[in-house]
């Protein structure tokens, strides 16, 4: 992952709790509200939240073009049943690029989505103080076109976070379900990989925290299945998991056997 300062990726974690990287309020309405932006000089502020902006949509691609989602994608695709299959580096960038299309769709569903909104509101009683504002943190008096964080050309910003991903090859490992924390301790992710070594670069990538493995054991997806059926009263969101007692416990008991 390129080198990021801790102001940018603290930025970056707060534009992701307001809906980064999809929506946004506009530029000047963060400057403005932001305790941190609204001390700094407004050019300063300005190139500061262009960083975060830019973090957090690397950071949503990284997840997009995980090696192990690519994995997860390359082996339905085959249809093969032999959960054992591995592929390497070579064919999951490939395929990576390959869903660069439905990345660049999504994004743009996305703006298009914002753009009927926005056509659609009437402008407030307040509009030119609200103009008056924009023009005040140097924007244009104009309704931006989009509030996302992706660059104009998505394409060519797809490439080079997946260029950024696959750029070290790592050796394939056994398969193992993990047990893996990374920003927020509280939460746990249960999945399942063919190589340990992929799923931990993608997740340093998506994340400037480094992770904690809780728990591995060999196994397949159908052992990482059970795990999600075992604790789906915890489930947050697909993989991720609170981390409760009852997982706690079954960590603990995993690892002393």
């Amino acid at each position: 992952m390129p080198e990021v300062t801790e102001a940018v990726q603290a930025l970056a974690d707060t534009l992701e709790h307001l809906g980064a990287p999809f929506s946004l309020p506009e530029d000047w309405v963060i400057l403005c509200d932001n305790d941190d932006l609204r001390h700094m000089s407004r050019s300063k502020a300005k190139q500061l939240l262009g960083k975060a902006k830019k973090e957090t949509a690397r950071r949503w691609l990284a997840g997009r073009f995980d090696p192990s989602e690519m994995d997860q994608e390359l082996s339905e695709e085959s249809g093969c049943s032999d959960e054992s299959q591995v592929f390497d580096d070579g064919q999951l960038k490939q395929r990576a690029i390959t869903s660069i299309d439905d990345a660049v769709s999504t994004v743009m569903s996305s703006r298009d989505a914002f753009a009927k909104l926005a056509s659609g509101v009437t402008q407030p009683a307040a509009h030119e103080k609200t103009v008056a504002a924009r023009v005040a943190y140097g924007y244009p008096r104009e309704r931006p076109e989009r509030t996302d964080c992706f660059d104009q050309d998505v394409r060519r910003q797809c490439v080079r976070v997946i260029n950024e991903i696959y750029s070290h090859p790592v050796k394939s490992s056994a398969a193992v379900v993990y047990l893996i924390s990374t920003d927020n301790p509280e939460f746990v992710k249960i999945g399942f990989t063919k190589c340990l070594e992929h799923r931990l670069r993608s997740l340093r990538t998506a994340s400037h925290v480094e992770p904690t493995i809780r728990l591995t054991i060999a196994g397949t997806q159908s052992l990482e299945r059970e795990l999600h059926t075992r604790f789906a009263a915890s489930r947050a969101n697909r993989e991720w998991f609170r981390l409760t007692e009852d997982i706690k416990a079954f960590i603990a008991s995993a690892s002393a056997g």
